[in-house]
């Protein structure tokens, strides 16, 4: 065997290797993104099609008036997603402010820079739903919450139903406890985004008279774009997917609808009304608004490459 006949054979068995392995870490991820993600969405997609209670087999083929009903009759289906909106953009806008201040405290900040404070602001994150929601009811407890006495030494009066029972406060209420369940997720992200730039930038940004706000603004945001647009990004989409979790918990959707989410308004008409068929609907609705939002989050938020 000659040289090139032995350099084609291990071209060959290379390519093969690489084929297994392409192979063994694609198909997997392939099939279960198939099983429970496109299976249910064109499931759902087909529900949608049908006046269904979800409880028998009788089916009524109705066409898209389901989506004629939700987009031009249900009142109820554009404030719940106006809510979600606005949910989903305070909720980008604190998650981010207090994850990147919490990471920059934790890395520029030798005091606490340890792992007792990275374990502290990340324990929330482990915690379920209900137990978040439980602790925050009884902070805006009126009797015996923790919030109302605060807002009151700076002079701020609670509302007289309350922060979950108010109409104008209700829906922002929620908020808090959503963001203080996942800034310490991101911040995390941020933390090993910041202690991989390498030392040698600081150094000449302070041969050069640079302030440590200079240096995070010039070197430490420039650097950690890309973790900055998945921290949007996601958080969009789980505020979309999660957000009526918190809601469900804490205000049920009220008062008068004035917490109403996708999510929750899609799991009464499913759950309460037995209307199957029109809650696949709205779920269409909230995959369609979660695209969208992710999109224009995306662009706005958009990497660019950095070397260093």
């Amino acid at each position: 065997m000659n040289h090139q006949e032995i350099l084609k054979t291990k071209l060959s068995s290379a390519r093969a290797q690489q084929g297994r392995f392409v192979f063994v870490f694609t198909v997997p991820v392939l099939l279960l993104f198939t099983l429970f993600v496109l299976v249910p969405t064109v499931q759902g997609l087909y529900y949608s099609l049908f006046d269904w209670s979800g409880l028998s087999s009788n089916m009524t083929f109705v066409g898209l008036e389901n989506y004629r009903r939700m987009l031009f009759e249900d009142s109820v289906v554009w404030l719940a997603l106006w809510n979600d909106v606005k949910v989903a953009l305070a909720r980008v806008v604190f998650t981010l402010v207090l994850s990147l201040a919490l990471a920059l405290l934790l890395t520029r900040r030798r005091v606490l820079a340890n792992g007792f404070f990275r374990n502290i602001f990340f324990f929330p994150v482990v915690l379920s739903a209900v137990v978040i929601c439980t602790v925050w009811m009884m902070m805006y407890n009126s009797s015996f919450g923790i919030i109302n006495p605060i807002l009151n030494f700076f002079g701020i009066s609670a509302p007289a139903a309350g922060w979950l029972g108010s109409k104008q406060t209700a829906l922002m209420s929620v908020v808090p406890p959503a963001v203080w369940c996942s800034v310490g997720f991101y911040m995390i992200i941020f933390i090993s985004a910041i202690e991989g730039i390498p030392g040698e930038l600081y150094e000449s940004a302070l041969l050069d008279g640079a302030s440590t706000w200079r240096q995070i603004v010039h070197i430490i945001l420039p650097l950690i774009r890309p973790q900055i647009n998945f921290c949007v990004v996601y958080t969009v989409i789980s505020s979309f997917n999660a957000s009526y979790m918190f809601i469900d918990l804490l205000t049920n959707g009220g008062p008068n609808n004035a917490s109403q989410v996708l999510g929750t308004y899609m799991s009464l008409n499913g759950f309460e009304y037995h209307k199957f068929g029109y809650a696949t609907a709205i779920a269409m609705l909230i995959l369609a608004a979660t695209a969208v939002m992710s999109v224009i989050m995306n662009r706005i938020f958009r990497s660019e490459a950095h070397e260093y």
